[in-house]
């Protein structure tokens, strides 16, 4: 998803545009023959050793007991690799690895484990899904293109490795140990050229890295005292040669000139032709490089330009340097950040938002996202700055909120819903219903909040009948768990009738919502009752106000008096309640109704809760 250039310029970005469809190429190897990179097989599975008495099945009942306990899990791995069995390292390295995908070591650690045990195939496996799951590490591209070139890989398929890991990661602050990788392989291999290197300190020297300085030191010295057409690109040469006869080295004019002066009599001697071109241009470079000093001009022209860049990148570099301070842990770890760490991630993000391209502005939130994985606000303002304008679009939207839901932040709720409101939006209600439905049936089973929710989806999208549905089955479960007295009944039942009378005008519906969640309640759930009360009052009857507090305060104990209820199955709504509710009438009478209808409020509020001269509060 990279993009190069944009408002930055050329100096601000490795030229990468060229070799994108090397990484995809890989990429799409790799996922082609890896399908589960990130979520191993292994990991879907019931990995845990099934042989009693093996060392490892005691900490992998705590692992699955909690998988975010990360001391846990070392533990685990250390256990298997005690064991020096293939088989349960890999599977403790799979399950561990689709948890915590970040952490470098641990890939490391597991390529190591394959390359003593089973062979030195599986160690190219391992670092083939690596790269994979985590593209934005220098590290593992470093070790990936490291072992290609230890077994001796086919020089092009190392350079498309490097070609890869530099798309995705080549202009972290410091992806040096990538470059530097990079450079001494065309310079020590024996595959590569000097015009090789010295194209690849051209590029690098374009990235504002934090060892910028040591690459021109490094270009410098490397092309000191070389032939021209030995680390100049030739297209490059070519055009140098058209233009340093007029802007010769300072000093080399005069030499220059006396040159031209004395090449043409030189070649009317020869003959003319051609052959005298070449040798007045060879007269003019010979009396410029004796006026340098001995610098071939052509070579001293291509510095300047490598160092005008380099002038320029290293501006570029001053103003990150700053912000590269204040990130005092740039790798995963569980520990949380502190306060300014975050804060100093924060305001990078802004400046670069505000001064970058679309290619440096995800990569700075991909790098963010590695020691800021855990923190879904992180995610979430990806998300939205990839959907907007300035990003990627809906897809890269879409795939950093899938990532942060379903490998990074995946036990929390809030990622889960912002999942399902994006995928609304763009217009894939079934993508929404599936991210509720996991939230309720996985992440947080039981919570009002995704059942209010998932209503609210349904009715938006058309289908009351479904909205109605959801709230039933949830009041269903509710009362079938906990009583059709608990708070979150209540709470279901409000918000269901809030529904039927605010958003679909169904005011008789709303109140048979609350008269049956009244009786299933035997008439002592509080919220009921206010929410009832509640809605009569916005709908404006004074006669249905006072009905809801008499059916509240007096019908129910005429039915314990009766015996139409069962005593000791139902508790009682409490005096405290009834007394608010029935109070609750007398001050709606004095503000809407007539000087009769006050005067019956508190008559019936008297004779419900007659004064007393002594005693406590009631029950």
């Amino acid at each position: 998803r990279s993009v190069a250039g944009g408002r930055r310029g050329p100096n601000r970005a490795v030229d990468i545009d060229r070799h994108r469809g090397v990484r995809k190429r890989i990429m799409t190897e790799d996922s082609g023959a890896h399908p589960g990179v990130g979520t191993p097989p292994s990991a879907n599975g019931d990995a845990r050793p099934k042989t009693r008495g093996c060392p490892t099945v005691p900490l992998w009942d705590k692992v699955r007991a909690d998988p975010a306990d990360f001391n846990c899990w070392t533990a685990l791995i250390g256990a298997a690799e005690r064991t020096e069995d293939v088989l349960k390292i890999r599977a403790v390295y799979d399950a561990f690895l689709a948890e915590f995908p970040l952490c470098y070591g641990y890939w490391k650690k597991y390529a190591d484990a394959e390359a003593r045990l089973a062979g030195i195939d599986g160690v190219e496996h391992v670092y083939e899904r690596a790269t994979h799951a985590f593209p934005y590490s220098i590290d593992l591209w470093t070790q990936r293109a490291s072992h290609a070139i230890a077994m001796r890989r086919d020089a092009e398929k190392v350079r498309e490795l490097f070609e890869s890991g530099l798309a995705y990661a080549g202009t972290d602050w410091l992806a040096h140990p990538l470059w530097d990788k990079y450079i001494h392989f065309e310079q020590h291999s024996g595959c590569g050229s000097p015009v090789h290197v010295s194209r690849l300190y051209g590029r690098v020297l374009r990235v504002p890295l934090k060892e910028l300085d040591k690459y021109w030191a490094g270009f410098d010295a490397f092309v000191t005292n070389r032939s021209p057409s030995a680390v100049i690109p030739p297209e490059e040469l070519r055009a140098i040669d058209a233009a340093v006869g007029g802007t010769a080295h300072p000093g080399a004019t005069a030499s220059v000139t006396a040159a031209s002066a004395t090449a043409p009599r030189a070649a009317t001697s020869n003959g003319g032709g051609d052959g005298a071109e070449e040798a007045a241009e060879a007269a003019a470079r010979a009396a410029a490089t004796e006026a340098a000093g001995g610098e071939d001009p052509r070579l001293i022209r291509f510095r300047d330009v490598r160092f005008e860049a380099y002038r320029a990148t290293a501006i570029v570099r001053a103003t990150r340097e700053p912000f590269e301070h204040g990130v005092k842990r740039p790798y995963f770890h569980v520990k949380p950040l502190d306060d300014a760490q975050l804060s100093n991630w924060d305001t990078y993000l802004d400046n670069e938002e505000r001064v970058g391209d679309v290619s440096s502005v995800t990569r700075l939130y991909e790098r963010c996202l590695v020691p800021c994985a855990s923190y879904p606000s992180f995610w979430l303002r990806y998300a939205r700055w990839q959907a907007s304008d300035a990003g990627q679009g809906v897809a890269a939207a879409r795939a950093a909120l899938q990532r942060a839901a379903n490998v990074f932040c995946k036990r929390d709720v809030e990622v889960h819903f912002a999942l399902a409101r994006f995928e609304e939006v763009v217009g894939d209600v079934d993508a929404a219903r599936a991210a509720y439905a996991h939230v309720a049936d996985d992440v947080a089973p039981g919570l009002l909040r995704c059942v209010v929710e998932r209503a609210n989806l349904e009715r938006r999208a058309g289908d009351v009948d479904a909205a109605k549905n959801t709230y039933e089955r949830a009041m269903q479960v509710e009362k079938s768990r906990e009583g059709a007295g608990s708070k979150a009944y209540g709470v279901l039942a409000c918000k269901y009738a809030a529904m039927l009378h605010e958003a679909c005008g169904d005011v008789e519906g709303a109140r048979a919502v609350y008269e049956r969640a009244a009786d299933a309640g035997e008439g002592a759930n509080a919220l009921v009752w206010d929410g009832w009360l509640n809605f009569e009052r916005s709908v404006g009857s004074f006669a249905n106000v006072r009905a809801v507090v008499e059916r509240c305060c007096d019908v129910f104990d005429e039915r314990r008096a009766s015996g139409g209820s069962q005593p000791g199955l139902c508790p009682r709504l409490p005096e405290r309640d009834r007394r608010r509710l029935s109070s609750a009438l007398v001050e709606y009478a004095d503000l809407v109704g007539t000087a009769d209808e006050l005067a019956d409020a508190e008559r019936a509020h008297e004779r419900r809760f007659p004064a007393r001269h002594h005693g406590g509060d009631g029950d």
